[in-house]
């Protein structure tokens, strides 16, 4: 197997944002009288886009214009405080540029707003060179359905047998297969091994240095 790409989730898989996340989320629960989650809680709760976690965060009786209020208090303090405590783990950067450093392309789909990814790729990862970056984007179907995953492909001009799909969750592990990619689940960000295992992960690494050992 000659690995020359590897696309990349975003959220739990390059960068810890679950406590600028949490933050967000708990100050919207509290402007509308719902209780607030722990970083435990909201680790369950995301990874299927920024409407699906306020629903998730919300009662099951929760209407469509509650939603959208409480999404847009959510993402007025988000903005503000997206860079707060997030932090790349540790290791992200020096496998990146060692990829960058030995010509295997990277790319980045995350289920977060696009606004938000390219802002906070830009910031964090400003000396990394990425093929292809995209975060959610209207009228595009989010991950698991691989449409944004083939265009990443399509950008890097490879084959699919020299891509590797890197995430954390049963959604990245579904978005790289349904792409026709093998996937590798990573275990240090929000969801547990099993998860991973259950949905069917290629490989599974534990520290971002092991991702290195498909490119020699």
């Amino acid at each position: 197997m000659t690995i020359k790409g590897m696309i990349f989730d975003l959220d739990g898989t390059l960068l810890d944002t679950i406590e600028d996340l949490r933050d967000s989320v708990n100050l919207a629960m509290d402007r509308f009288g719902y209780a607030r989650y722990t970083s435990a809680d909201i680790k369950q709760k995301i990874g299927d886009g920024m409407k699906v976690l306020i629903q998730r965060c919300l009662d099951e009786e929760a209407s469509e214009a509650l939603v959208e209020e409480v999404i847009q208090v959510f993402l007025q303090d988000y903005n503000r405080r997206q860079f707060d405590k997030t932090a790349p783990y540790d290791g992200i950067m020096e496998m990146l540029q060692t990829l960058n450093a030995k010509g295997i392309q990277v790319g980045i789909i995350s289920n977060k707003q696009n606004a938000n990814t390219q802002s906070i790729v830009d910031h964090y990862f400003k000396e990394i060179a990425f093929t292809f970056v995209s975060g959610e984007i209207q009228g595009i179907d989010r991950k698991p359905d691989p449409t944004l995953t083939l265009r990443c492909v399509e950008a890097m001009k490879l084959k699919p047998e020299e891509i590797l799909y890197v995430g954390d969750t049963k959604v990245d592990m579904l978005t790289g297969h349904n792409a026709g990619l093998k996937t590798v689940g990573v275990t240090w960000g929000f969801r547990d091994r099993q998860e991973l295992i259950d949905h069917s992960a290629d490989y599974l690494v534990d520290h971002p240095g092991e991702l290195l050992k498909f490119i020699i």
